[in-house]
């Protein structure tokens, strides 16, 4: 008897009482993705069928929830042949995975298989074997079996293993038994003999398309190999029967498998040892309680007692307030029964669409009448289901659909709209495909999403980066970036579905954005007409395999070719791997594809830009450190006249902003590690002497912030920030809404973040009117922030007396510098001494990052020679003026290790277009892609070893006086970063130059010529706001929620035709999850109740009816107001997730 008999036998229930309980044999639980074996259980019909996941949240739902079914739902399998096809799809999947584990085994076989021996054809005529091919006459190599085993091209199991083992007796045929060849591929093929014959029975068949219940006991299938473990023997493992809470013995009759299992929520460290790597399973972490960051152990021991937050305006986060979690969490696919044979199928095999369609009202596709439309729908298709093909697995061809559907294919990609842009992409994509007749008819390309979006710019970049406009006025950045965004996919038909095999980001910048004043259309922003690539993934299910990489840099070549032609002058492409087990995306890759390398990546887009290249799309490509960030690094050039630099491109997610701020935040964080003296403070008793001061007046106040006041014994409250976790102060944060300390006034002083002194002197006001509202009246905090106040006062007024001095005027007030200015590149004309000393005080362990002492009172004035002084000196009078930067210090350049490599020849770009790109990327720092080449000097002033020293004054004398810290540091610091990684940042020009050679004119035929089918005039897609596809981070989101992977082909084409509804069908229930308490869509967080693993082995003997022992694990989904009313034992079982997506 076969097991699609076996899953009708089941009757439905009538009444509890009056159904017996059937024995059953155990049944086969075959091929699964993440384990192979059989199941051996009990299956009671009366038994309440756990429904995992959001199968079972849906079918909880009452009349009275939000929650809304249609009543004409698209099902992809009403189509009878279609619904064949795909139940053999689903069979031959299975029946050839554990075929994928041999072949794996053989290839990477360390003994018998080394340097990929039997990896890859034979080249007869490079290896000078003549007759190689009159003796051999079918070559075959395992390389090209794992192509075809990965595009499903065989039809059965037979196939493989005759394919396999031809590569082994072609081996062993053509050389002499004594050979290695010969032995090795002797031992191959017995060990592939071996475990070819351990599989189970292949469940490719017949489909039955109805299940007659029957009273026979299903036949016992031999066990499966379960996936290769991580040892050194060559033996694949067996796994007993399985049952679980879930399946409870239970198999799907479409694709003859139990339990599936699938990938928990992402959990990835945010930590700084780990560098956005996954939490390893089984491990403990902690998270914060809104769900945004998690962190491995290793990491959580070295965060600070108070979390930074990504905005100011957020409350405080401290470290205690972690929730700690193992993750442990096991998921597997969802279950429905049918309601008119009471089987259980898998939702994702079943092609069910929970949103659309209650559980409670489920019918198997093998049960479902067949829509009598199905065949009046082919005749009013027209001629479009006649010209579409789609590849079929088993075969390496494609077939007309009409051969695989009977009709109107519902939730395929012809049904979503195309605008001139996909057009163009779908045809230049469809000539492409190469080699296989038909095969582009396969493809489809739509734009999925194009809406108007806009960022805000970090105040970091507003702060230290400038713009400029038309009449030559220095403005700050914008507050906000606008910009459109689409998202361009490509589909294919494969077994008669889509499949979403690619996607790609863009973003188009015109310069529409938001300014603090009205000057937004006088500005020259460098993001101006540009598009920049933002993500670009796919999965590997494409065939022909071959064209994959051909066919994706089409994409991207054509869709510049679009953008230039609508008025855009420039892109930008960063490329950036994502990290392992991490999606941009897709969610959860298929576990055969492998991540790419960096140096592939950065290879990858050196092709495709060489082909655009040759195409006449893309007129000139450098890095963007040459385009933007080389200048920064030179003697006064790319900064305004405030000493500022001129602000780059800016680009949503782009490399160099979030490197700036990264820098600034790790500046501000160096410059507070001021620790309390273990001994009594010492303050100063002597008076300040304009000898000993830095001409900078911002360097003036932190000096007298740090030495002057910091070393009072009054300030020992205010040095650092308040620790609210600590000092147990709960309503801390709620009254003091802006905290702020000495040490940040002291940090924001080095790094030149105030722009006149009155803002100085706010924040020490803030700060002391922080103490006097938490603290009442008489508070001995309070007594000394008066202290505290009065002494800063007083040490600013003898401040002043030194610049009224200088200025030779009476003034005694701060009231008359309040608008000096704050600037790095400010000096003043301070007097000389003979012998300057640093202030007599020290903190302890109060130094700099590189071991010096971090005084700063004298350094920078020595650092620059008595001339160069006197041209940056201004009078006070004017003290806004900038100084001139100091003359740069000649390094000697150091010794590389080993012979200079000799120098290439240099490629042209529209002759040699992709080597010449590598060539332009690198520039002249060769040290990035040689080693033996000599790096270059450091500036002055950088980072020097960290040497310890004595804490005494003649060190701290004796060491080198660091270079001045300009205006523009973080520019600079951010130029250097940029040049490490230049190889990464691509920028295209795809503008015509003015004056043109004959082959730049020849490139601007052939642009004309590629682009002769695009046209402008015709009518573009309207904006479309699909909330799942505005961007990756929402398309993510909802994949983890509904579960939709990508890991595997048949879970692709169940996540494809569930995409294509929601695209279809904007305000459709299922993308904001809803509360299984209160019924209510939640917002913001949502608590996830984790499921640990109960996979449990099963004997021999029949499973009788227990009453449990614990109560069965109900899965849920909570709000914040549900979550906060359960005990602290139950809120444990849960773990926030954060939710953007919300309820239109």
């Amino acid at each position: 008897m076969t097991a699609d008999n076996y899953t009708g036998s089941c009757p439905p229930a009538t009444d509890a009482t009056s159904v017996r309980r059937i024995r059953k044999r155990p049944l086969s639980r075959l091929v699964s993705q993440d384990k192979l074996g059989s199941a051996d259980s009990i299956m009671f019909p009366e038994s309440p069928r756990c429904v995992d996941g959001m199968a079972r949240r849906v079918s909880q739902i009452t009349e009275d929830e939000p929650m809304a079914y249609c009543t004409s739902v698209e099902r992809p399998l009403n189509n009878p042949a279609l619904l064949e096809t795909h139940i053999t799809s689903l069979r031959l999947e299975a029946d050839l995975y554990p075929m994928r584990l041999i072949l794996a085994r053989l290839i990477s076989h360390p003994q018998h298989n080394k340097k990929g021996l039997f990896n890859n054809p034979v080249d007869a005529e490079a290896l000078g074997l003549v007759d190689y091919n009159k003796i051999i006459a079918e070559p075959m190599d395992l390389g090209t079996v794992k192509r075809r085993l990965h595009g499903l091209s065989y039809k059965s199991r037979s196939e493989v293993a005759r394919e396999i083992r031809l590569v082994f007796t072609n081996a062993m045929t053509y050389n002499p038994p004594p050979n290695i060849v010969h032995k090795c591929a002797k031992e191959l093929l017995a060990q592939f003999d071996e475990y070819y014959l351990g599989l189970p029975a292949c469940v490719v068949g017949k489909v039955v398309e109805n299940h007659k219940p029957t009273s026979q006991p299903p036949s016992v299938p031999p066990s499966a190999p379960l996936k290769r473990r991580r040892s050194s023997s060559m033996s694949l493992a067996f796994m007993g029967p399985h049952s679980c809470d879930s399946c409870v013995g239970k198999i799907c009759p479409l694709c003859k498998q139990g339990c599936l299992k699938q990938e928990p929520t992402l959990l990835v460290c945010q930590g700084r040892h780990c560098g956005g790597a996954k939490i390893r399973k089984g491990s403990i972490y902690y998270l914060t309680p809104d769900g945004c960051r998690q962190y491995c152990e290793r990491c959580f021991t070295s965060l600070p007692p108070v979390l930074s937050q990504p905005s100011a305006s957020d409350s405080p986060l401290y470290k205690q307030s972690l929730l700690k979690r193992k993750n442990n969490e096991e998921i597997v696919e969802d279950w429905v029964d049918c309601i008119t044979c009471g089987v259980s199928v898998h939702i994702v095999c079943a092609m069910h669409n929970s949103s659309a369609d209650s559980p409670k009202s489920f019918t198997c596709p093998t049960c479902r009448v067949p829509d009598e439309s199905c065949s009046k729908d082919k005749s009013s298709s027209g001629g479009r289901l006649q010209d579409a093909y789609t590849f079929v697995s088993g075969s390496e061809m494609p077939v007309p659909l009409s051969d695989v559907a009977s009709g109107k294919v519902e939730l395929s990609s012809e049904s979503l709209q195309e605008c001139a842009i996909s057009s163009f992409i779908q045809e230049k994509v469809r000539d492409c495909v190469q080699g296989i007749p038909n095969a582009g008819k396969t493809v489809n390309i739509r734009i999925i999403s194009d809406t108007d979006r806009h960022f805000k710019v970090p105040e970091v970049i507003r702060k230290h980066f400038r713009m400029v406009t038309e009449a030559d006025e220095v403005v700050a950045p914008p507050v906000n970036v606008s910009y459109r965004q689409k998202a361009i996919t490509m589909f294919q038909k494969i077994d008669g579905l889509d499949v979403c095999v690619f996607c790609m980001y863009v973003q188009e910048y015109d310069g529409n954005d938001e300014y603090d004043s009205d000057v937004g259309g006088k500005v020259k922003a460098g993001h101006a007409k540009r598009v920049y690539i933002a993500y670009i993934d796919s999965v590997e299910y494409f065939r022909p395999r071959e064209c994959r990489t051909q066919v994706y840099q089409e994409i991207l070549v054509s869709y510049l070719a679009t953008a230039r032609k609508r008025g855009y002058e420039t892109a930008q492409i960063w490329a950036c791997p994502p990290s392992r087990g991490n999606s941009f995306v897709f969610w959860n890759h298929p576990a055969s594809q492998r991540t790419p390398t960096l140096e592939r990546l950065v290879s990858w887009y050196h092709n495709a830009l060489g082909q655009s290249v040759d195409c006449g799309v893309v007129t000139d490509v450098k890095s963007l450190y040459e385009t933007d960030f080389e200048e920064m690094l030179m003697k006064g050039g790319n900064r305004t006249p405030c000493g500022r630099v001129l602000c780059p491109p800016l680009f949503e997610g782009d490399y160099w902003i979030e490197e700036a701020v990264r820098l600034h935040d790790a500046s501000i964080s160096r410059n507070m590690k001021i620790r309390s003296p273990t001994e009594v403070c010492v303050w100063h008793v002597t008076p300040l002497k304009a000898e000993e001061l830095d001409p900078c007046p911002s360097i003036q106040m932190a000096t007298l912030v740090k030495d002057r006041v910091m070393t009072h014994p009054s300030s020992v409250p205010f040095r650092r920030p308040v620790n609210a976790a600590a000092l147990k102060l709960v309503k801390y944060h709620d009254v003091v809404k802006e905290p702020m300390d000495l040490g940040t006034i002291y940090s924001r002083c080095v790094v030149g973040e105030y722009r006149v002194l009155s803002e100085v002197v706010q924040d020490v006001r803030l700060m002391v009117t922080n103490a006097m509202k938490f603290n009442p009246a008489g508070h001995f905090v309070c007594v000394k922030a008066s202290e505290v106040l009065d002494l800063f006062f007083q040490e600013l007024s003898s401040l002043v007396k030194i610049w009224s001095a200088i200025d030779d005027t009476d003034a005694r007030s701060w009231e008359s510098y309040a608008n000096m200015s704050m600037s790095l590149d400010v000096v003043l004309e301070m007097p000389q001494h003979q012998n300057p000393k640093n202030s007599s005080i020290l903190i302890e362990d109060d130094r700099s990052s590189d071991g010096s002492r971090s005084t700063v009172s004298t350094s920078s004035a020595q650092s620059s020679s008595p001339s160069t002084t006197e041209q940056a000196a201004v009078s006070m009078k004017n003290p806004g003026t900038p100084a001139l930067p100091p003359p740069a210090k000649i390094v000697p350049p150091k010794r590389g290790r080993g012979r200079k490599p000799l120098p290439s020849k240099k490629c042209e770009l529209l002759e040699d277009s992709s080597e010449a790109i590598k060539q332009r990327m690198v520039g002249t720092d060769l040290w990035l892609v040689h080693k033996n080449v000599p790096t270059p000097p450091k500036r002055a002033g950088g980072k020097k070893s960290r040497k310890r020293r004595r804490n005494s004054i003649d060190s701290a004398e004796d060491d080198t006086l660091p270079k001045k810290r300009q205006q523009s540091w973080l520019g600079e610091d951010v130029a250097e970063s940029v040049r490490t990684r230049r190889t990464t940042l691509f920028t295209c020009s795809l503008v015509p130059k003015a004056t043109m050679t004959e082959k730049e004119a020849k490139k601007l035929q052939a642009f004309e010529e590629y682009t002769r089918s695009f046209n402008t005039e015709q009518e573009t897609l309207p904006k479309k706001s699909s909330p799942i596809a505005e961007s990756r981070h929402a398309f993510l989101e909802l994949s983890q929620l509904r579960r939709l992977e990508f890991n595997t082909l048949r879970r692709a084409k169940y996540s494809t035709a569930m995409l294509i509804y929601h695209i279809k069908n904007e305000d459709a229930s299922g993308i904001v999850p809803v509360c299984t308490s209160c019924n209510k869509h939640i917002e913001n967080v949502m608590w996830h109740k984790v499921k640990v693993g109960t996979e449990r082995p099963i004997g021999t003997k029949v499973i009788r009816a227990t009453q449990p022992t614990k109560s069965k694990w109900v899965a849920g989904e909570l709000c914040v107001e549900c979550h906060r009313q359960g005990t602290e034992a139950e809120q444990e079982e849960y773990i926030p997730i954060p939710v953007s997506l919300k309820v239109k």
